[in-house]
């Protein structure tokens, strides 16, 4: 089914014409007619059970909570300061470290206490595959971060 819907000449001739206030009325009776489609419904977002992350106030007083789905996402740093420059990045399938390694996820495995990652890292050596622990420390408010493409390191969560 397609729609129809009437333009008035008016608005084109008062934008495109000096004496458009004496042609006006006359523009008015005229109609451009143009066909247009109808609108199809828009579908809906896909819905999620996990928690969305809340970044903290203060870098370093929380955690993500438990029930996020993918806990790990957002910035992390070794300390506060470092949360503005000097911070990781971690999405749902990749990290970027302060420094020059980057990795591709392959396979994220959840398991007691935080993740089992399958990676490819890039750093100046060519890519190679890597096994990525992630441990949450809830007491210290901390994740701890292993994996032989860089030295093991604690983050403090600074937000999303």
């Amino acid at each position: 089914m397609r729609s129809v819907v009437a333009l008035p000449l008016s608005c084109l001739a008062i934008a495109c014409s000096p004496s458009a206030s004496d042609n006006a009325a006359d523009a008015a009776t005229n109609a451009v007619v143009a066909t247009v489609p109808p609108l199809s419904p828009a579908s809906p977002a896909p819905q999620s059970n996990a928690t969305p992350a809340i970044s903290p106030a203060k870098p370093g007083t929380s955690l993500p909570p438990a029930s996020t789905e993918f806990r790990y996402v957002g910035t992390w740093a070794a300390k506060p300061e470092l949360c503005r420059s000097g911070a990781w990045t971690f999405a749902q399938r990749h990290l970027a470290t302060a420094g020059e390694v980057s990795c591709d996820f392959d396979d994220v495995e959840t398991v007691p206490g935080g993740y089992d990652i399958a990676a490819t890292c890039y750093a100046e050596a060519p890519a190679a595959k890597d096994r990525i622990t992630l441990r949450f420390a809830e007491s210290a408010k901390a994740m701890m971060v292993e994996a032989k493409s860089f030295q093991p390191i604690g983050l403090i969560y600074c937000g999303t």
